[in-house]
């Protein structure tokens, strides 16, 4: 049996050529996607966060994409107040009590 070539090579042709294309673009895209979703959320820090007149700064840690200081007040009271670093402005605050042993 012998194969019988395609009575239009040029328009196979071009239908290859435009595939090709199209993949190319899809892998950028994908590659494009990928890229970003690594890269995550890029953004500045703050020069200088303030801390509350009266109050300690006792510990820093991050939760999410915050920053919590656990602060204690002059009369010993202890709270978290919660930062947005890129602005370095208050968010939030939990006070923090004792409970019952």
């Amino acid at each position: 049996m012998a194969e019988e070539l395609p009575s239009n090579p040029r328009g196979l042709k071009a239908v290859v050529i435009i595939l090709g294309v199209i993949f190319l673009v899809m892998m950028a895209l994908f590659i494009y996607g990928l890229a970003t979703k690594v890269g995550g959320k890029k953004g500045a820090i703050a020069a200088a966060i303030e801390i509350p007149a009266g109050e300690t700064l006792i510990e820093t840690t991050g939760a999410g994409d915050r920053l919590v200081l656990r602060l204690r007040a002059a009369s010993g009271a202890e709270r978290l107040l919660f930062i947005d670093p890129a602005t370095g402005q208050a968010v939030g605050s939990t006070a923090l009590t004792a409970g019952a042993p």
